[in-house]
């Protein structure tokens, strides 16, 4: 599975299997022993922990959805909940206290998954989100943690991807052509040549 360090933008159209790959990825860095923060804002936090049940992993959720459907849902010692995708606040305090956590405990390597980005970007103007990366990305590094965002291809405007790009030590670009998936990574000092990948069920294979 492909390695990085800082932050990394997991970039393609929908429906190729970003979130798979993404999600196998993180799942990955949870088998090696790593703290884990799942921030969903399309899924409710039982639907995450459903989809990872199979594994034996443990790992921290922020849902951003929940309380838009459930207004009562209630914290668990597992889920974190915010009002909605647009409380970046809540987002932030509760990826920090996290990792805090972790790092009382001894564990100082830690993996973040936002999933997705697009979704903050479709509830909030494109400025707030840049404060929020800034603040949440800059977290990141000084913790020597990793972190994958979600974006969608074709949901955002050239100009919002330019400036996203910018904010990341590097990008995972998913494609598909001839009904095959291939993957890439790119940062500023590399490239690799498009990998070709599959799925099965929740299993990507590189």
């Amino acid at each position: 599975m492909l390695e990085f360090e800082g932050n990394v933008m997991v970039f393609g159209l929908p429906l190729i299997g970003k979130t798979v790959l993404a999600r196998n990825i993180f799942l990955n860095k949870l088998k090696e022993g790593y703290g884990g923060i799942y921030i969903t804002t399309n899924d409710t936090g039982e639907d995450v922990l459903e989809w990872f049940k199979d594994f034996n992993v443990d790992f921290k959720v922020i849902d951003c959805i929940s309380k838009t459907i459930y207004p009562d849902a209630e914290d668990t010692d597992q889920i974190k909940r915010v009002a909605s995708p647009i409380d970046l606040t809540g987002i932030s305090v509760w990826t920090s206290r996290f990792i805090d956590s972790y790092f009382r405990t001894g564990k100082r390597d830690v993996i973040v998954l936002l999933d997705s980005l697009s979704t903050l970007l479709m509830y909030t103007n494109p400025q707030t989100v840049y404060r929020f990366l800034h603040v949440v990305t800059r977290r990141i590094k000084a913790t020597k943690s990793k972190a994958l965002y979600i974006v969608q291809k074709d949901m955002h405007d050239n100009r919002t991807i330019t400036t996203l790009k910018q904010m990341f030590d590097g990008i995972i670009e998913v494609k598909e052509e001839n009904d095959k998936k291939f993957l890439r990574f790119i940062s500023p000092t590399y490239k690799t040549d498009w990998i070709e990948f599959t799925i099965n069920k929740k299993t990507v294979v590189i």
